[in-house]
């Protein structure tokens, strides 16, 4: 519980008031009659002391007084500013360029010290900084831009991916027409490319390989083929342990084949029986439908055959496992009896059969895709989510949580057709998202950045730091950081390059961009928190007078005069009985 400074002061001050009153008024009582003080004395030396304690916390916490409300003028970097108008009260940042009869300032908190009457600025070039944008906060702001560099403005990309998956890279390009964007891999070599759309946005996507640290390059260039930008693009790809997958069917089909052969490539375990009869059973290896064997997979799949000749001890196993948090997919390949839908409303799906157009065709799988097939029913839920869809935004796939793990149901009987039509990639990726959905959810590590976007002599800040934490920096300087009272502990980066966080039993590499690297993306960044903080309105902003902070130093001699005062009383003989 933190318990206000304020609250604290008084009560520390009463206690002492009150102990020191008691304590003198219990050696008057004490003493012998003819020695006992006057009443007025007695009654002098507690309001003193009163008095005093009242005077001291006023020193320590002044009372505001009220000041005229103030503007400032705020120049940062850019700034399309020659000189200020007569009468502007401003100042230049140290990003800012040189501008006459403006005084320079190392960051906003100086300038308002200076002037703690200021409940407006006016803000004019890229926009207030890291630095700067915490003593911004509660004031009201006319921020008047500067126009964002040519170029890549806005980027989003995973930091860490899993080696054999699929990643995406999103982003916005400025001023840039008809812009092409490649995608460099570490070897230089083009892995996707294409052409940025009218706004200027763009979607990339590839493959990670070889896990490690690696440096791909996005290039961007105009239609005339000049190169605008080349940035550095960091990746940390991770080898995450195979997940084990067991699949039940009641009987073979195309699909099961293709998705072991998927699973080969993927570098999925999958293990799969397949009833032909009763007691007759194709299998890869047996596996007992108990909690042991269960707690040891990442993914259960069956068909609804599978899922009927299971016994009750068996189901009752399944679904503690998807509590406990196993992922479980059920493939609806067939008619279902009463018993199967009733059991799927208990696990949240709600099955009808309907009259309904049974050809589809998947969303975004690319034009070149034949017609699937869909089993003839309506799925409803209070609480699923699509996994997969038709061109139509129909599910074909839905799934849902259910304690701490994740269960699924499927509908779409031939996703092999993908791979007969020569549209592999397509049949990899729906399955692919429905694995990784699905797939029990191993321990992350808790140590995490507030912002990715680290720049060199700029301030990071890392939580759920443990002691002894430290950071290697790209030069193999070692760094030691002191996490606060929430296990948070800032950094600010001298150089630009790939850096460790040793957390204990757990590190993280993270990359640190040069300062004056993506200048868009950093001119961005600062332009839309600053739009942030003007949009935000200040209650106090159209106060002719506003509180400031009061001085202590009334208060201070204030307080010194009454304890002299009582100081003196005290060692004086005035006001006893023999006087």
């Amino acid at each position: 519980m933190n318990i206000p400074m304020t609250t604290l002061c008084i009560v520390i001050l009463a206690i002492a008031v009150v102990f020191g009153s008691m304590r003198y008024l219990a050696l008057v009582w004490r003493s012998d009659k003819s020695l006992r003080p006057k009443s007025w004395r007695v009654v002098a030396i507690v309001l003193l002391q009163i008095a005093s304690a009242i005077a001291l916390y006023f020193s320590l916490f002044p009372p505001p007084t009220y000041t005229r409300a103030e503007s400032l003028v705020i120049l940062t970097a850019h700034a399309q500013v020659k000189s200020l108008g007569t009468g502007d009260r401003g100042f230049a940042l140290p990003e800012a360029n040189n501008v006459a009869n403006t005084p320079r300032i190392p960051d906003l908190a100086t300038a308002l010290r200076r002037y703690p009457g200021v409940r407006h600025l006016q803000v004019f070039g890229d926009g207030l900084s890291a630095r700067d944008q915490d003593a911004a906060r509660g004031l009201s702001i006319d921020f008047r831009s500067s126009m964002l560099p040519r170029g890549l403005v806005e980027l989003s990309m995973p930091d860490d991916i899993s080696s054999g998956s699929q990643w995406q890279l999103q982003g916005q390009i400025h001023d840039v027409d008809k812009a092409r964007v490649e995608l460099l891999d570490p070897g230089n070599n083009i892995a996707a490319s294409t052409t940025a759309n009218n706004d200027g946005s763009f979607v990339l996507k590839d493959v990670a390989r070889t896990p490690g640290l690696a440096m791909y390059q996005l290039r961007i260039s105009d239609s005339d083929k000049k190169i605008i930008e080349t940035l550095k693009l960091p990746l940390n790809i991770v080898q995450t342990p195979a997940l084990k997958v067991l699949s039940l069917s009641g009987g073979p089909n195309p699909e099961l084949k293709y998705l072991r052969r998927w699973a080969v490539d993927s570098g999925v375990e999958l293990e799969s029986q397949i009833n032909l009869s009763p007691g007759v059973q194709i299998s890869s290896a047996s596996t007992a439908i108990n909690a042991g064997n269960l707690g040891k997979l990442d993914l259960l799949i069956l068909d609804e055959r599978a899922w009927s000749t299971m016994n009750h001890g068996a189901k009752q196993a399944v679904l503690d496992a998807l509590h406990e948090g196993l992922g479980v997919l059920l493939r609806i390949t067939g008619p279902l009896n009463g018993n199967d839908r009733s059991e799927l409303r208990s696990l949240g799906f709600a099955v009808e059969d309907a009259s309904i157009v049974q050809t589809v065709r998947l969303k975004n799988a690319g034009e070149k895709q034949p017609a699937l097939t869909r089993r003839p029913i309506r799925v409803r839920s209070n609480d699923a989510v699509p996994m997969l869809q038709d061109d139509t935004d129909n599910a074909l796939a839905l799934w849902r949580g259910e304690g701490r793990g994740r269960i699924g149901l499927w509908w779409l009987t031939d996703s092999y057709k993908l791979i007969l039509s020569d549209n592999d990639s397509a049949h990899g990726q729906i399955w692919r998202d429905a694995v990784s959905t699905l797939a029990r959810t191993h321990t992350a590590s808790s140590v995490f950045l507030r912002d990715k976007n680290i720049r060199e002599n700029e301030r990071a800040v890392f939580c759920n730091l443990p002691p002894k934490s430290f950071v290697r920096e790209s030069d193999a300087a070692v760094i030691y950081l002191l996490p606060d009272s929430k296990n948070c502990a800032a950094y600010w980066p001298r150089q630009s390059g790939w850096h460790l966080l040793d957390a204990g039993e757990q590190e993280m590499p993270f990359y640190v961009r040069g300062s004056d690297e993506a200048p868009g993306l950093k001119a961005n960044a600062i332009f839309e928190a600053t739009s942030l903080l003007a949009a935000k309105k200040s209650s106090g902003a159209n106060s002719s007078r506003v509180p400031v902070p009061g001085s202590h130093w009334p208060w201070f001699f204030i307080w010194l005069s009454v304890t002299v005062l009582l100081w003196l009383l005290e060692r004086s003989r005035r006001g006893y009985a023999n006087r």
